[in-house]
């Protein structure tokens, strides 16, 4: 199995922000008709207050683009090979793909310099007409402290004992991780006498704090019990470590 890091982080167009009164957004969803119906809302008029709310505030972001690399098996049905062996008949098709676990952990034993990443896929292959095969690589990285850039101001740490001590310190504020996956290709190419599978991701590994803070915000419905749920299996994408039923069995 071959990993390769690219840097090539594409940037589709240039953002751009409007900024308007406080709740301008919200206040064009709220008085729209159909959307009001679509969503639900019952209250006739929300006013926009400061809310007190207690959040996991992200404070450090790292951007890595990889690519994971791995053998699979050709199509069986092709010719024997004049010295042993085959000759293969064509890559099997990528029928799906997700994420099947994603977790992160400190490395104190580096001196606490990076953040540990470990990604899990699922990949559904077909062989033929009627064979499904199911694969689970994995992909193991290191994002460094320098480079991780600080959340708003997109300044990098310094690649420097400073800044390794500056990144030291703020993990001492930090409480949790989260993690954006992108999955922008899957493949499966003929390399030789072998089938290889490619998965070209994208990971924001965002490290935050809990934090209590007040937020301009409506409340469109009228007194309430809100409950929230996370799926569970099938669904939920957790740890990497004896994940799912058969502990980590591909």
């Amino acid at each position: 199995m071959n990993i390769t890091k690219t840097d090539d982080v594409e940037a589709k167009q240039v953002p751009s922000c409007i900024f308007g009164s406080n709740c301008s957004e919200c206040n064009s969803l709220f008085l729209n008709p159909d959307l009001r119906n679509a969503f639900g809302y019952q209250l006739g008029s929300a006013a926009c207050e400061c809310h007190d709310i207690c959040v996991e505030d992200v404070r450090d972001i790292c951007v890595e683009r990889r690519i994971l690399t791995t053998c699979v098996p050709c199509n069986p049905d092709a010719a024997a090979g004049c010295r042993g062996g085959f000759t293969p008949d064509g890559p099997p098709t990528v029928v799906n793909s997700r994420v099947l676990c994603a977790e992160e952990r400190l490395s104190p034993t580096t001196g606490c310099d990076r953040i540990v990443n470990t990604v899990e896929f699922e990949i559904v292959l077909r062989y033929g007409t009627s064979t499904l095969v199911v694969v689970t690589p994995a992909d193991t990285f290191d994002c460094f402290f320098y480079e991780f850039a600080r959340f708003p101001s997109g300044v990098a740490y310094p690649n420097n004992v400073a800044g390794l001590n500056q990144f030291r310190n703020e993990l001492a504020l930090i409480d949790g991780s989260c993690k954006v996956i992108i999955i922008n290709n899957v493949s499966v190419d003929v390399s030789g006498n072998n089938c290889v599978l490619e998965i070209d991701y994208t990971v924001v590994d965002k490290l935050w704090k809990h934090e209590n803070l007040l937020v301009s915000a409506q409340k469109p419905y009228t007194d309430n019990v809100t409950v929230k749920q996370e799926f569970a299996q099938g669904h939920a994408i957790g740890p990497c470590v004896n994940s799912g039923t058969c502990g980590g069995l591909g």
